[in-house]
């Protein structure tokens, strides 16, 4: 899919990893193990229950593994470093040697990792998110601390319950995509931005393929070969944010997609750039198991 309401020559592409994180086998295991840093082994080792220990490893070897599908490297060979408010990100180094930025997001049973280029731009922001709807969440206390007040007078404008929650957790996707761009996280109140989201029957969707080689795993997932994905989600920024990651004293370019994998998880994706103008985005999505990913290794 590739936007093409943009008047910039330059451009992105984004690739989304969807992998639904199921149990492993010991050798598998093992070999996750192997790939990760001292710290993600004491960091993986920090989870009181077992389950939460496991996926802490898949996640960390996932996306090591889906980082050396991008350059010559092994999984064990990345390196990260970690901004003041924990956003990970690639050592400069290999940064500099990649020109890749990275972004992911588990809810429930969902990773969502993201990798983004930049073409013809020194750098970007980047951020993705992957939300499960929760049936038992009370979701009204919440409006008022973390949403604007336009944002919460359109959710309560919805016709019923259902509708109003599923539009809260969209509404959550797109917010905590932004605020992992900027690295800031909840440091930055949620109540200092906004997201116009319409319903969607106002908006124009986009397909997305979700290419996936194992149709029993696509089955399994209950996930269509075709996402609709909504682009252009306007976003308001009362006062320019200093975000000290960039360097920049430019104003930032945000552009943000949003999208449905399944009727209980969403998926919204945050980009910026310093500049006037939008960049063109290429993106695509891939449905993979983790088992998979660990077996290329």
């Amino acid at each position: 899919m590739t936007d093409s309401s943009t008047s910039s020559k330059n451009g992105v592409n984004v690739d989304l990893f969807f992998i639904p994180l199921s149990d492993i086998s010991l050798p598998q295991t093992s070999l996750a193990q192997s790939w990760l840093s001292d710290d993600e082994l004491e960091k993986v080792r920090r989870y009181r229950d077992p389950k939460a220990q496991i996926k802490g490893l898949q996640v960390r070897a996932a996306l090591r593994a889906v980082l050396s599908r991008y350059a010559d490297l092994s999984p064990h060979e990345w390196c990260f470093e970690y901004g003041a408010k924990g956003k990970p990100s690639l050592m400069a180094k290999l940064q500099q040697q990649t020109g890749l930025e990275f972004n992911l997001s588990h809810s429930g049973d969902w990773l969502l990792i993201g990798v983004a280029q930049f073409d013809g731009v020194e750098s970007g922001l980047f951020g993705v998110d992957i939300e499960r709807s929760r049936p038992k969440t009370d979701i009204y206390p919440i409006l008022n601390h973390y949403f604007s007040p336009q944002e919460t007078a359109a959710l309560l404008a919805l016709a019923d319950e259902a509708s109003q929650r599923q539009r809260f957790f969209d509404l959550w996707a797109l917010k905590e995509s932004y605020i992992k761009a900027t690295g800031l996280g909840l440091a930055q109140s949620l109540k200092s931005f906004a997201f116009e989201l319409k319903p969607f029957e106002q908006l124009a969707a986009e397909s997305l393929e979700l290419s996936c080689q194992d149709t029993g795993l696509r089955q399994a997932c209950g996930v269509a070969s075709m996402l609709n994905v909504y682009p252009h989600i306007p976003l308001q920024i009362p006062l320019q944010i200093q975000i000290h990651t960039l360097d920049l004293t430019d104003s930032l370019h945000w552009q943000t997609h949003f999208g449905r994998l399944t009727e209980e998880y969403r998926f919204a994706i945050s980009l910026a750039h310093a500049g006037n103008a939008a960049l063109p985005i290429t993106l695509t999505a891939q449905l993979s198991s983790i088992e998979v990913l660990l077996a290329d290794y």
